[in-house]
């Protein structure tokens, strides 16, 4: 079974969500170049985003190594110098892990279970967001009927903002609402679970090919950058 368990080292960055109870953490992915597909056998795993590189370089100051001067580098989707690069290829990293347990903590912590009880068929981030990731996954993501890719997204609800008509041969999507995964058009089936309650995912390593995963993560009393390092 794969797992979530919580390293104390780790950190993820956090967009606030629209819910006053709590705050969501976008886990943008982390791209790779394309290439021919790899058989489905090959242990492969892709995260979408400059996120996971982000993580990377916050993991290295939680554990005392040196940070990098940019992790742009590997984040990168394809080649030449996007604006985003030329804005954080000189970023220089705090020697120490500047935040503490407590920055993390909800504004409520009553269950999620409860709450996500009612479905709930609305967006989290406006339509020029939604424009934009659309596009990032248009570039980003193995390309439609691409045989043997799986893909999991990780806290999905009724839209999964893929770009339309996308589809593969396994897509699926873990949420809290069973309601909201029906009405999914790009899953191919899903899974209702809270990971407050069971941090463990059904499924085996090296199960997926690429994981999406936004507008989620700080709801959880898990650390979410230690969740999705594991993911990694």
């Amino acid at each position: 079974m794969a797992t979530l368990a919580p390293r104390p080292d780790l950190l993820l960055v956090a967009l606030r969500r629209s819910r006053a109870r709590t705050l969501r953490v976008r886990a943008a992915a982390v791209p790779r170049a394309r290439r021919p597909p790899v058989p489905p056998q090959a242990a492969r795993r892709v995260f979408l985003g400059l996120g996971a590189a982000f993580v990377d370089q916050l993991a290295r100051m939680a554990s005392g190594g040196a940070p990098s001067r940019s992790f742009v580098a590997a984040a990168r989707p394809r080649q030449g110098v996007s604006p985003v690069e030329e804005i954080l290829k000189n970023v220089e990293w705090p020697d120490e892990f500047p935040f503490k347990p407590d920055d993390f903590s909800r504004f409520d912590e009553s269950s999620d279970t409860v709450f996500y009880s009612a479905p709930r068929f609305v967006t989290h981030i406006d339509d020029p967001a939604i424009r934009a990731l659309t596009k990032y996954y248009s570039q980003v993501l193995p390309p439609s009927n691409t045989p043997g890719v799986a893909i999991l997204d990780m806290c999905s609800s009724w839209v999964s903002h893929y770009p339309a008509g996308y589809k593969q041969e396994k897509i699926v999507g873990m949420g809290m609402n069973e309601d909201e995964l029906k009405k999914n058009p790009v899953l191919t089936e899903y899974v209702v679970q809270d990971l407050n309650l069971n941090p463990k995912l059904p499924f085996d390593d090296n199960t997926f090919d690429v994981i999406t995963n936004v507008v989620w993560c700080s709801y959880d009393e898990f650390s979410p950058a230690e969740q999705l390092v594991h993911l990694l």
